[in-house]
């Protein structure tokens, strides 16, 4: 409020300086000018010298426009700085409310603005929207990550407990258990690693030619055997080779996060796996025949924890992240992944990947 105050001040007594700075001027050169004539032709106005000097009706008037000039030039800058200070007044005032710790702080000056410091505002407030809407978003995720590490780690606590205390007998089973649980957490802490790398532009890619179908056929080999356990049969439509600039291990984590995916929430059926390629780009698409998607959700698939089904999503034991580093992963090499539902029934993903000929060039 004093800086604001301050400069409100300074504002005015400049714009009264320069206003009397420039009459002063004028006046001066008047009498220079008058004091001229005389010197060079005194003949040339009146054989009076004090004639040619400015009378006391010509001073009074010298006198009251230099005044009347001063408070118009007062009366501008009070109010070209009413409608300066008040913005940033507003502004200054939202900034040490967020600095505080009150997120909900808005800059909202009243009257009339100029259209840049009205722009001034309009920025401050979007900014403050977007700290706000980081810190919701941030919440919510140290509620979902500590929801998902509680489960694992409450399991594990339970069975060592056990086990310590003679509950449970120490036998391979019981160990086979536990290791399952520590892959569960170490799958959650890979995913969150990878996403929040590649959410600040920090994830690091190897990028070589890479063949999209040598890339599937390897994840393939390992996870037919978990995927035909829970009813799902592998059918491949993959063409010819497709080249992409990747990284090689990225591409099998996305393609195992997707067929991870259909396993806990496709229904048994078939899953096709097929390949495409557009000039600049190679297609990876995967149709299941499962629930498919709900309307609308197309692009929530891939925000972190959502889930189309709290209760049943939960049992079948997701990360809620793998469709998120999916995404994470496309857009990391300059991609993009997609979701849409089938026809009749079934979802459709896709993964974007530049073709290694264009990225080159």
């Amino acid at each position: 409020m004093k800086s604001a105050t301050g400069l409100n001040r300074h504002l005015v007594i400049w714009m009264a300086a320069v206003t009397g700075v420039a009459l002063a001027a004028m006046i001066a050169g008047m009498v220079l000018f008058y004091a001229l004539v005389e010197y060079i032709d005194p003949a040339f106005w009146r054989k009076d010298w004090n004639s040619n000097w400015p009378q006391p009706l010509e001073w009074g008037a010298f006198i009251t426009f230099w005044a009347l000039g001063m408070v118009g030039a007062s009366a501008a800058a009070a109010y070209f700085t009413r409608r300066i200070i008040r913005p940033l007044e507003a502004v200054g005032s939202a900034a040490q409310r967020i600095a505080l710790g009150d997120l909900t702080a808005r800059a909202a000056p009243q009257g009339a603005m100029f259209d840049e410091t009205r722009q001034l505002v309009d920025d401050f407030n979007a900014m403050a929207d977007q700290l706000r809407q980081a810190e919701v978003e941030m919440r919510a995720w140290n509620v979902a990550i500590a929801h998902e590490l509680r489960t694992p780690l409450t399991i594990l606590k339970g069975r060592l407990q056990g086990i310590v205390d003679g509950v449970f007998a120490s036998e391979t089973i019981s160990f086979e258990g536990l290791v399952a649980q520590v892959d569960s957490l170490t799958r959650i802490v890979e995913d969150l690693k990878v996403f929040t790398l590649a959410q600040s532009g920090r994830l690091e890619l190897q990028l070589e030619p890479v063949d999209l179908a040598e890339e599937v056929a390897k994840v393939a080999s390992f996870v037919t055997p978990e995927l035909q356990d829970a009813g799902i049969n592998l059918l491949f439509d993959l063409g010819g080779s497709v080249q992409v600039m990747a990284d090689s291990a990225r591409v099998r984590q996305a393609i195992l996060a997707i067929l991870e995916n259909a396993r806990r929430y496709a229904a048994p059926g078939l899953l096709r796996i097929e390949m495409r390629a557009t000039r600049e780009t190679g297609i990876l698409r995967f149709c299941d025949d499962g629930p498919g998607l709900p309307l609308g959700a197309e692009r929530l698939v891939f925000e972190p924890f959502w889930r189309a089904d709290e209760s049943r999503s939960r049992a079948k034991g997701g990360s809620g992240l793998g469709l998120a580093v999916v995404q994470a992963i496309a857009q990391a090499h300059g991609g993009v992944a997609l979701a849409r539902a089938a026809n009749p029934t079934g979802a459709i993903f896709e993964i974007h990947l530049p073709r290694a000929q264009v990225a080159r060039t």
